[in-house]
Parts: C-alpha cells; sequence; structure tokens
C-alpha cells in the first residue's frame, strides 16, 4: 500500500468489538514497533503485548483517572468520543481487546530523544495494525497509571526490566460501527522554502 494513502487513510478508533485480536497479528505490530527510528541506535524501547481484556480494562479504569476529564467543551471527536467527550465511558482504553505498552528506562523519562523514540514506536504499531485491518488509539498517561503498587505488581509480574517504565499505550482491536472519515485539515500547517535560483 502506498504509504501517504495509508497515513491518510488511518484514524484513532475509541470504539471496540470484543472480537480478539489474531495473536500473529499483534506479533507483528509488535515487531513494526521495535523497528522504529531511535536515537543514537540504542533501540531504548520495550513494547509489551496484553490481550487480557479484563486485565486491559481494570488498567484503563485507572488510566482514564489520570486525565482531567473536563477540558471546558471541546470536543477530541463526535465519530469516535473520547474520555474528554463521554464523561459515561469508564475505561481509557474504549474496551479494546489488545493492548500495546510501550516502556522506556526510567532515568531517560525527561530526555526529549526517549520520549519521541516511544511515540515513533507507537506510531509504527498502529500504522502497522492498519495494515493488517486492526484499528487503534494511541493513549497517553503510563507513567500515572502505572505508579500506584498494584500496577508496579503487574510489571514486576509480567517481568519487564525494574529499569524501565510505561510511557504509552496503543489500543488494538477491531472496530464497532463505520469507519470514521478524516476530518479536514487545517490551514496553514505547511511551509515550503524553496532555494531561489539567483545570479
Amino acid at each position: 500500500m502506498d504509504i501517504l494513502k495509508m497515513l491518510k487513510q488511518r484514524r484513532s478508533i475509541r470504539k471496540y468489538l470484543g472480537t480478539k485480536v489474531e495473536w500473529e497479528k499483534l506479533e507483528k505490530i509488535a515487531e513494526a514497533g521495535i523497528y522504529a527510528p531511535n536515537p543514537g541506535g540504542r533501540q531504548g524501547t520495550i513494547v509489551i503485548i496484553l490481550d487480557d481484556a479484563e486485565i486491559i480494562d481494570r488498567i484503563g479504569i485507572i488510566n482514564a483517572a489520570c486525565e482531567n476529564r473536563n477540558w471546558g467543551g471541546q470536543s477530541v471527536s463526535e465519530d469516535q468520543p473520547s474520555i474528554i467527550d463521554d464523561l459515561s465511558i469508564k475505561s481509557g482504553f474504549y474496551g479494546c481487546p489488545a493492548l500495546g505498552i510501550v516502556c522506556i528506562k526510567k532515568d531517560t523519562k525527561t530526555n526529549i530523544n526517549a520520549i519521541g523514540s516511544a511515540f515513533v514506536t507507537a506510531e509504527n504499531m498502529v500504522l502497522e495494525a492498519h495494515s493488517l485491518n486492526v484499528s487503534s488509539c494511541i493513549v497517553g498517561r503510563a507513567e500515572a497509571t502505572f505508579e500506584n503498587s498494584e500496577m508496579q505488581a503487574l510489571l514486576m509480574q509480567w517481568g519487564l526490566d525494574p529499569e524501565y517504565m510505561p510511557l504509552v499505550f496503543v489500543c488494538l482491536g477491531y472496530i464497532d460501527g463505520d469507519y470514521p472519515k478524516a476530518k479536514p485539515r487545517k490551514d496553514g500547517r505547511l511551509l515550503y522554502i524553496k532555494k531561489e535560483n539567483t545570479l
């Protein structure tokens, strides 16, 4: 598929069917994440893939509680409402049946390169998901979500290196309903500087 066409087609999806995502697809999505660009070739991200809907929902409720849900009437999406748009949504993961968790080293959490690495890892994952007809949504608040002792115990149970911490989530699943159309792009977001031919 043409990459620009795929970028224009992909949407953040927040309405999921309960259908499990095939493990083979989850493995490809995770692999795409670890091939993301990374500063200095450090390969500084770790990707966790979780397909236990009950645990995902439990973590998602904590995640939603970490967000200030009063943005003064600002809407994220009418087609795919977020926890900002609809206060009745209890989970920050919107009922997705699979979840990617991108982790970075704790001692790099204020480093813009490490933060960037986590988000390009997530971006690679959502693009691969789209190519496999799996819907996705990138969600933040991972550090705050895993602050309490219950969540820390989960990380230990999963075997995450204690030097690492979650930074960003990738919701994964199959869309419930119609696929939303693209919003028009705002004007003034492209600035081209062409070299002038001078004598």
